[in-house]
């Protein structure tokens, strides 16, 4: 199970030779999104990575969609940019941890501890 998450949304330079890109589905009206960089240090492979608006019980699809990110791997999603909410699970769907108001915004970088 993972571990209570602490995100740290850190605004900071993308360098796209070193970063690996998954694919999100297409959850997101085109134009709508910026790139993030999601660090993944929970100990476990993220499978699924969800956002609700700030104290809304509604959550979108998965983010991640057939992409996963293993522990110590870095990923780039396009996310829409703003105030979120963001819950991660493993792949057996455990964990359901979620951090409360996350400033997504271009380049800003997501680490999962």
């Amino acid at each position: 199970m993972l571990a209570p998450v602490r995100l740290f949304a850190a605004s900071l330079l993308l360098f796209a030779s070193s970063v690996a890109c998954a694919s999100s589905p297409a959850v997101f009206a085109d134009g709508m999104t910026v790139p993030v960089s999601l660090v993944n240090r929970t100990g476990e492979t993220i499978c699924f990575l969800y956002l609700s608006p700030i104290n809304d019980d509604s959550w979108t699809g998965d983010v991640l969609g057939s992409a996963t990110v293993p522990e110590g791997a870095t990923r780039t999603i396009r996310v829409p940019p703003g105030n979120w909410d963001v819950r991660i699970e493993n792949c057996q769907h455990e964990g359901g941890s979620i951090l409360r108001g996350a400033r997504i915004a271009r380049g800003s970088a997501l680490v999962l501890q």
